[in-house]
């Protein structure tokens, strides 16, 4: 009788496995280029780096320029040696804060920059995203994944022309970006 269980527990558990198995279809797409060639962003409709610039230039430069301009005028009170040394030591401490905040200004900026940029292309990659999930359910992929993700992956597994059609995107004859297979890094 355990030999009748056992045996049966162990046919089920290789049907099930095997079952499993069975239900899962992996594919890949490559979202950054379907994204890059939706005629919504079209370089004549809008320039993509152009996006940040302003918020930068309206919100972060007036005050990174206001320190600038309080360090120039700390500097040259530092430099005025009739002052008691415990001020200059005062001025030399904020002198030291405003050169590392001016020093973290470019980095700062560039985050800014690159979440503005995040924060504006957002609609689009949820656009492309709802098409990739549509794709993926009429293709019966249960899994979809980026194509940085594999090494080696079939061509057939490819869903990025499919979602291009699914967007009803055409690409020009001589763009092959989203149907070419990736570059080896």
């Amino acid at each position: 009788m355990k030999r009748i269980i056992t045996a049966v527990l162990v046919a089920t558990g290789i049907l099930m496995s095997g079952f499993a198995e069975a239900q899962v279809k992996i594919g890949y797409v490559r979202i950054d280029d379907i994204v890059s060639v939706m005629p919504e962003l079209a370089q004549d409709k809008v320039n993509i780096d152009t996006v940040g610039q302003q918020f930068v230039r309206d919100s972060i430069m007036p005050d990174i320029e206001y320190k600038q301009e309080e360090y120039a005028k700390k500097l040259q009170d530092y430099a005025d040696t009739t002052k008691a040394k415990s001020v200059r030591d005062i001025i030399l401490k904020d002198l030291q804060s405003l050169k590392q905040q001016l020093d973290g200004a470019d980095q700062y900026i560039q985050q800014v920059f690159q979440f503005k940029q995040q924060e504006f292309l957002r609609p689009y990659y949820a656009k492309a995203r709802a098409a990739i999930e549509a794709v993926a359910k009429k293709k019966g992929y249960t899994h979809i994944m980026s194509t940085d993700t594999f090494v080696v992956a079939p061509e057939a597994d490819d869903i990025s022309l499919a979602v291009l059609d699914e967007l009803k995107i055409k690409l020009p004859q001589s763009n092959t970006g989203a149907g070419a297979k990736p570059a080896n890094k």
